[in-house]
C-alpha cells in the first residue's frame, strides 16, 4: 500500500530571548505534531513560543508551471509599461508644440 503526502506538518520553538527559531519536529499527520507538541507543553518554561505549520509539497510540474505563469505576466506587465510610456512621451510632445 502506498501513501501519497501531499504535505507535512512542522512544530517550530520560538526561543524567548533572543527570537531564534528551531524546528522540532516534520510529521505527516497533524494528529503526530499535536502530539509532539502537547509533550513539549507538560513542562512550558520561560515563555517558549511553539507554532505549528503546514507546508503544501509541490512537484516539479507545479513549479516549471509557476514559473513559466510568472514570466508572462512579467513579460505583459513590461508590454503594457512599455505602451504607456510610450503615451506618456507622445503626451508630453504634443503639450510641448502647443
Amino acid at each position: 500500500m502506498t501513501c501519497k503526502i501531499s504535505g507535512a506538518w512542522v512544530v517550530i520553538r520560538t526561543c524567548p530571548f533572543d527570537g531564534t527559531e528551531s524546528i522540532l519536529g516534520v510529521f505527516p499527520e497533524g494528529k503526530a505534531a499535536l502530539l509532539k507538541l502537547e509533550h513539549f507543553m507538560d513542562s512550558p518554561e520561560d515563555d517558549e513560543a511553539y507554532n505549528i505549520e503546514f507546508h503544501m509539497f509541490r512537484s516539479v510540474e507545479q513549479e516549471l508551471e509557476a514559473i513559466q505563469r510568472c514570466k508572462a505576466n512579467r513579460a505583459e506587465w513590461d508590454e503594457k509599461s512599455r505602451i504607456y510610456d510610450n503615451y506618456k512621451k507622445e503626451q508630453e510632445e504634443a503639450k510641448a508644440e502647443d
